[in-house]
């Protein structure tokens, strides 16, 4: 089996495999992503900041349209979230507009895409600066009965209730895979090949790294330690991108009911090791499972070493808010919020075996494959 099969291998789930099948992203309007800030533009700076829908296009493309139309270097351009392009999302983006006077709303308009609003502020928007995002998916369930509607309370009462793995989604990895598998060739190429551009190069270790994590989460459910962390293992802190590690099992024994019950009540998530430079923050037993893994996947995590990446935490657990579920035969309406950086294709693949009508070929995204129809 090569290294890329290996990354594609079946990602366990945390619940019950559902025998419900559907489709999502029938249309755009069926697949509405909303970004959260946390935070309202200042009204005042060398940043002007414009929110704006669009349908059809991805997040890169119409940031590098804005610099165009403005007039500027693309690196003027920024935004805090890549959004999906088979979708209507809205969106902060920011132009960097120092001693000029904003653009005409007529200017910065373009197929697919509009301003709704705008305002300056004094600092950047920053990769991954927003808070969370909103979803309303529209799904077409292909069978149901008399008990679907009482099946799928349940089962979504149990996501809200238990969150789902926080898994990367198969939009991580690029049309049929297509990232992780080039991300791959070039990591690994000997003799080492020329270095890609900029952005393909972003996009070709992030699906890297995603995928080492996507099996190091799938390990911890298939041995019982997603809820259940070892001693020494880190967590993360609901809301927050903070986490800390936690204490060996000698020192942890007083303190395992409190943990336990922060973990129920949602305020704590076991986190794990996203691959890069340093020293695996965890002790005791889950440094000695953390280190295993490490070693089991060594020449990609030096891979990823020799090109920057620091190690970083990510949670195991996602929990969506604001949750609303809607049932009218045959479709299925689901409203839910998730952090900035998870995945609502992670949340659908617990409800159902859910198809992504956009995609063409499932089998080659990192493990996130439909039914067989």
């Amino acid at each position: 089996m090569t290294l890329l099969e290996q990354l594609q291998q079946p990602l366990a789930k945390a619940l019950p495999v559902s025998s419900l099948q559907g489709s999502y992203r029938l249309a755009a309007r069926d697949f509405v992503v909303e970004e959260t800030l946390g935070f309202e533009p200042e009204g005042q700076g060398e940043h002007l900041y414009l929110w704006i829908e669009k349908t059809g296009t991805n997040t890169v493309f119409v940031a590098q349209e804005l610099a165009r139309k403005a007039g500027l270097h693309p690196a003027a351009v920024s935004y805090s979230g890549l959004k999906d392009r088979h979708a209507v999302t809205r969106q902060w983006f920011c132009l960097h507009l120092p001693g000029k006077a904003d653009p005409g709303s007529e200017q910065l308009q373009g197929d697919g895409w509009q301003v709704l609003r705008s305002a300056r502020h004094p600092r950047k928007l920053k990769r991954g600066t927003h808070r969370s995002n909103h979803f309303t998916l529209r799904l077409e369930l292909d069978a149901y009965n008399t008990s679907t509607a009482d099946w799928l309370q349940e089962r979504w009462q149990s996501i809200c209730t238990q969150g789902v793995p926080n898994y990367f989604g198969p939009q991580r990895f690029g049309l049929q895979g297509n990232n992780l598998q080039r991300g791959l060739e070039w990591l690994l190429a000997d003799p080492p090949q020329k270095p890609p551009r900029r952005q393909d190069k972003s996009l070709w270790l992030s699906a890297v790294r995603s995928a080492l994590f996507n099996r190091w989460l799938s390990q911890c459910i298939e041995q019982g330690q997603w809820l259940n962390p070892l001693p020494g293992s880190c967590f993360n802190l609901q809301g927050t991108r903070s986490y800390f590690a936690g204490e060996s099992e000698s020192q942890q024994q007083a303190q395992q009911q409190t943990l336990q019950q922060r973990l129920q009540q949602g305020d704590l998530h076991p986190a794990g090791p996203l691959a890069g430079r340093g020293k695996l923050q965890s002790c005791g037993e889950a440094a000695l499972a953390e280190a295993a893994f490490q070693e089991n996947w060594k020449p990609l995590w030096q891979a990823l070493e020799a090109q920057g990446l620091q190690l970083e935490y990510r949670p195991l657990r996602m929990l969506p808010t604001e949750t609303q579920l809607q049932w009218q035969a045959p479709w299925l309406t689901l409203d839910f919020t998730l952090p900035s950086g998870c995945f609502a294709t992670s949340l659908l693949r617990e409800l159902l075996e859910a198809r992504d009508a956009m995609q063409v070929d499932y089998a080659k995204v990192s493990g996130i494959s439909a039914p067989e129809s």
